[in-house]
């Protein structure tokens, strides 16, 4: 059969049309607001899991069985095996992390594995177990080649109905996306150790191995992070919403959680947005910050060239800063503050660490307490109830009381203010820290486990 030029000419003109077009059409169309959605998240979740060691046989057991039968003992090694435990999202290019506190509650050691299959030991920087949310820090440089970090959506800014998308690890099938929708907002939850009354719904699949992991709108922002399912149903999820992350994310990312930095802001008192910026809402009398012209009512817009809209940001710009690094804060008068950090003092880092008040045994102090007239040590002056460790998982928890006395910590000898100064000048937030304390009501010295503030 002849076939004429000019249908070959038309063959292959066609051809070229829909052959080479048409694939490129139906890619763009594959490209929808999911798609794009999950590229851009996928950076910022992460599998958090535990390395634990494991007896396992050796491989040529059943080689040496078949010929020595019961003469043949079978030899064991041990290995070291991962255990995923759940799932995180990164909040800060240097290698902080967010998750639930129960997925790392009972967990020796944390590892966590990124998007792009590096693993980095982490360390709980702390935790607030009535919110069930905890913070952890990657151990790892990433001053030159940062993480990326989650993006945030505003608390408010929530539509019932709207497709949301969970990325997590269920089951330890790393980075698994599922769509669904919000399906309701406000929902009550009790999960035994807390009742909530604030939570996030969806009908996106849910499983162990989620918590901790983000729920996301289709803008690639984070509105939650994920933390139980209903048991005896299906397309029932839970999530923390936004506005809780961001009151403890506020409260952590913070210099002196992470050393004895002091930015001579009192802590006890949130800053809070404002228009433009975040609003100081309580300037430290003799502080550094004081000395340079920072006021109770500021509103900071930038710290150290980086713009502040909200108090994750402030965080984001503030918590590795170290004693000695000068900071740079821009009001929203245009006006500029500079000063240098320094050391907290004494009884700001005890206040902060503890969330307590000590007072120096003297011996008119001794005789009113009953005690002998050289006893040296801590008087416990107030227990902070705004602190952490007023809500401490703790039996002794209850127990402690104003007048008892605290005379080591860690190894030493806290005969001084100073001397429980020093060592906690070494610690970090959500360490576990030692005190030697004497019970008053008990006339008994005790030991007390305490997590740092």
């Amino acid at each position: 059969m002849r076939t004429s030029l000019p249908v070959l000419f038309l063959f292959f003109l066609l051809t070229a049309a829909f052959g080479e077009e048409t694939p490129s059409l139906a890619a763009s169309m594959r490209l929808t607001p999911t798609v794009l959605a999950v590229r851009s998240v996928l950076p910022w979740v992460v599998n958090i899991g535990t390395e634990r060691m494991v007896k396992t046989n050796d491989g040529y057991d059943a080689f040496y069985n078949q010929f020595f039968g019961t003469f043949y003992r079978a030899r064991t090694k041990m290995v070291k095996e991962y255990f995923p435990l759940g799932s995180g999202v990164i909040v800060d290019p240097r290698g902080l992390v967010l998750t639930n506190h129960h997925v790392v509650r009972r967990a020796n050691n944390a590892e966590v594995r990124l998007w792009n299959g590096k693993s980095y030991p982490a360390v709980l920087v702390g935790y607030d177990a009535p919110s069930d949310l905890c913070l952890l820090r990657l151990s790892g440089d990433f001053t030159a080649k940062p993480l990326q970090a989650a993006k945030f959506a505003n608390p408010g800014d929530l539509m019932l109905g709207e497709t949301v998308l969970t990325i997590g690890n269920p089951f330890g099938l790393e980075h698994s996306v599922s769509q669904g929708v919000l399906s309701a907002m406000n929902r009550s939850l009790n999960d035994g150790d807390a009742v909530y009354d604030d939570i996030l719904q969806t009908d996106a699949a849910i499983n162990p191995g989620n918590s901790g992991g983000p729920l996301i709108n289709l803008d690639g922002e984070l509105i939650g992070i994920n933390q139980a399912i209903r048991n005896d149903a299906q397309g029932i999820g839970f999530a923390i919403p936004m506005r809780r992350l961001v009151f403890f994310l506020s409260h952590w990312l913070l210099p002196d959680r992470f050393g004895n930095t002091w930015l001579g802001i009192d802590l006890q008192t949130p800053i809070v947005r404002g228009e433009h910026g975040v609003i100081v809402q309580e300037v430290v009398a003799g502080s550094p910050a004081a000395a340079a012209g920072l006021r109770s009512e500021d509103e900071i817009v930038a710290v150290n060239g980086n713009r502040v809209r909200c108090m994750i940001d402030f965080g984001r710009a503030i918590w590795h800063l170290n004693v000695g690094d000068k900071i740079t804060m821009l009001l929203a008068d245009s006006r500029e503050v500079t000063y240098t950090l320094s050391p907290m003092p004494d009884n700001v880092l005890i206040k902060t660490r503890l969330g307590l008040q000590v007072q120096r045994l003297t011996a008119t102090l001794n005789q009113a307490l009953g005690l002998n007239v050289d006893a040296r040590g801590l008087a416990i002056s107030e227990i902070l109830p705004e602190a952490e460790f007023a809500v401490q998982n703790a039996p002794w928890r209850n127990v402690l009381r104003r007048g008892d006395i605290i005379f080591q910590a860690g190894a030493a000898e806290t005969a001084t203010a100073a001397d429980l100064a020093k060592t906690l000048a070494e610690t970090r937030a959500g360490q576990v820290f030692r005190l030697g304390i004497f019970i008053m009501q008990f006339q008994r010295p005790d030991q007390a486990d305490l997590i740092l503030n």
